[in-house]
């Protein structure tokens, strides 16, 4: 069965959905509760965005085509494979 993911609030020590679910009646289902943080401003959030770069940037796969000289110039190189899958297989005789 495919995960369900959907926000609700508590009230009365109960959990009420935003809107009904789809599944039959009697399902049994595992609940995981993860509340909902919505006073994040702004500001937070531009620093998290900017720490998952960081985070990216850090990466050892991160740059490391930079010394290729076939990808200096990247769109280039781009369009060359390209025309590449363009092209038509001929088996060789």
């Amino acid at each position: 069965m495919a995960l369900i993911i959907e926000e609700g609030t508590i009230s009365n020590e109960r959990i009420v959905l935003s809107k009904p679910l789809s599944l039959p009646e009697g399902t049994e289902v595992r609940v995981q509760i993860e509340p909902v943080d919505t006073a994040v401003s702004d500001d937070e959030n531009q620093d998290k965005d900017s720490n998952e770069s960081e985070d990216f940037a850090n990466l050892p796969c991160f740059g490391m085509w930079a010394d290729r000289e076939d990808m200096r110039d990247s769109v280039e190189w781009l369009r060359k494979e390209r025309e590449k899958w363009q092209q038509r297989f001929t088996r060789p005789e």
